[in-house]
């Protein structure tokens, strides 16, 4: 353990990161990529994404930043030309340093050391950006290699215990804690509002969803006097979409204005350097954007961590989802390993298969396996995903209640939380009107008419309005989403018709029609008794249950198609799609 007193850096009592560790630093900002940076070795760190790179490449000119755009004969040019090597690159991008490297016929595994910086970032990113953790395989080869994150995820690739990794712990003499002031909600937009007329000072809101920030700033009118920080992708959406044009994938100080909103790719590593104080405000919303969930032990550390001149207050406004089915780690951990005996099984019948049509239907059917997410391209186990999973599925647990999200902060080392709350304003003319309805068909009535007045793209808070409906009919706010106002008319609000029709709506959603779509092809012929199996197994994937027994004619609502009967067995030939 190493222990910092108030004003020191990591620079102060090491000369140099130890290779073969896990450095734990617990405080963000104390200095571990400098102390590297500032090292007399050839170095490669590599960083969650861009925004952190050129940040630290305009602090260091001898830097060599390595993204998509920069060219290997760049890095060859640079490696070539220097005696001690500082290099900083995307996980993407570092296939380019070890090309460099190669063609210049250096080891880059004996001569250099090797930085995973934010190293918790290779579990909370995988799932959506698989190429974050193709370094790792080249990591273990490195003779000199180390990880640092001020809020480590513990890792269960088998290769660190193989290759003896420690981890040391960075901690603190002093308090060093966070004041923060939590506020839990059943209505953002009034939350936000509430807290908009009491903080005139420049705030910075972090909320990982464009679509809700972008409903934020209209619903406040906040168009004019606001600034998006986003991925590539989120800035050209918010300009081509909504004509939104403060909007940049990189951050300058010149560009901030009044309200600044930043989305996940600011949220770790990156340096906020100003010369003032602002306000901080951490959004979640379980509801509708389930991006915008944040682990208070990893993204709400990391986040308040990006000021380095500090922030004049920190506010976490959230709600909890009471749907949310918890889970424990112990569970989780099962039903992964049940996805692993279910998958193993069914490649062991693929291995031992002894036609080729054989081969190709066990192919098919291991891709829709669960537990194909857990895998690499090439079906090696892909231990950051399975990590991944255990993590997320634990954060979106504890937004299931109220209590769970306070006894998390109260056990954080890092905040000393205060707890506040903003209620919906149940006084709301329009769910008096519904609430005084005399039968369930007018009730039912008026709350269509209500849901057909939300406009589109919904607003934040027509979103929570949507949501306190909910509480007082699900099924009509359900069967308004799924079959729209004119259906339901036209049924007149026949509970049984609607309900068979969402059944139906269901059935021949996108993702069951790609699956029977894979199954079954034009031209070919069926037995019914394949039709029944394939349809049961489909729909159990999918977690949908319909009310009646599934029949063999189920084939006609999916593709036009003849009866045939072949060795006293019947089926059908299929003719054309229809959807």
């Amino acid at each position: 353990m190493i222990k910092l007193s108030k004003g020191q850096y990591l620079s102060d009592i090491m000369n140099e990161i130890p290779s073969d560790c896990i450095l734990s630093k617990r405080i963000p900002g104390c200095g571990a990529t400098t102390l590297e940076l500032n090292t007399d070795r050839n170095s490669i760190i590599i960083v969650p994404n861009v925004p952190v790179v050129l940040s630290k490449c305009g602090k260091y000119p001898n830097l060599l930043g390595v993204y998509e755009g920069v060219k290997l004969n760049r890095v060859v040019e640079y490696i070539a030309s220097n005696t001690i090597c500082k290099i900083m690159t995307t996980p993407e991008s570092f296939c380019k340093v070890k090309f460099a490297c190669e063609k210049l016929g250096i080891n880059i595994y004996a001569d250099f050391f090797l930085l995973m910086d934010e190293c918790h970032q290779l579990i909370t990113d995988v799932d959506y950006r698989i190429d974050i953790v193709m370094p790792m395989n080249d990591f273990f080869m490195f003779k000199r290699k180390a990880l640092v994150s001020a809020t480590p995820i513990g890792f269960s690739d088998p290769r660190f215990e193989e290759n003896l990794f420690d981890t040391i712990e960075v901690e603190a003499d002093y308090d060093y804690r966070q004041d923060i002031t939590v506020t839990h909600t059943y209505n953002i937009a009034k939350a936000v509002r509430e807290y908009l007329e009491t903080h005139n000072g420049t705030v910075c809101f972090f909320v990982n969803s464009v679509v809700t920030i972008y409903s934020l700033m209209k619903h406040f009118n906040l168009l004019e006097d606001s600034s998006v920080y986003c991925a590539p992708k989120s800035r050209s959406k918010l300009k081509n979409e909504y004509i939104f044009h403060n909007a940049y994938s990189e951050w300058s100080s010149d560009t901030m204005k009044k309200y600044n909103f930043f989305t996940g790719r600011f949220f770790t590593a990156f340096d906020l350097e100003l010369d003032y104080k602002p306000d901080l405000v951490m959004i979640t919303d379980p509801h509708r954007a389930e991006y915008t969930l944040l682990d208070i032990d990893t993204d709400c550390i990391q986040i308040c961590g990006r000021f380095r001149n500090g922030v004049n207050s920190v506010t976490h406004i959230y709600e909890a989802n009471p749907n949310i089915v918890a889970k424990d780690r112990e569970q989780i951990e099962w039903e992964i390993s049940a996805h692993e005996v279910v998958y193993n099984t069914l490649n062991t019948l693929y291995n031992s298969a002894d036609t080729k049509e054989k081969r190709f239907a066990f192919s098919e059917a291991l891709e829709t396996l669960p537990f194909r997410k857990f895998q690499y391209p090439d079906f090696t186990k892909n231990w950051f995903a399975i990590d991944n999973e255990i993590n997320a599925v634990m954060t979106k647990s504890r937004y299931q209640s109220r209590t769970s999200i306070t006894t998390w902060y109260k056990e954080s080392h890092f905040f000393n939380p205060t707890f506040t709350y903003c209620a919906y304003n149940e006084n709301d003319d329009r769910l008096k009107i519904v609430k005084a309805a005399r039968s369930v068909k007018d009730k039912r009535r008026k709350m269509v008419e209500l849901l057909s007045d939300i406009e589109e793209p919904a607003s934040e808070y027509a979103l929570d309005f949507k949501n306190e409906m909910r509480k007082i009919d699900p099924f009509i706010v359900d069967a308004y989403e799924v079959l729209g106002k004119e259906r339901i008319e036209e049924v007149k609000y026949n509970q049984k018709q609607l309900r068979e029709d969402m059944i139906m709506a269901e059935r021949k959603g996108n993702k069951v029609v790609r699956l029977i779509k894979n199954k079954f092809s034009v031209g070919s012929c069926y037995l019914n008794e394949t039709i029944v199996n394939e349809f049961t197994r489909i729909f159990e994937l999918l977690n949908i249950h319909p009310e009646k027994e599934i029949q063999p004619s189920i084939i006609l609502d999916y593709f036009q198609a003849v009866p045939f009967k072949r060795n006293g067995k019947r089926g059908y030939n299929l003719v054309s799609e229809i959807i």
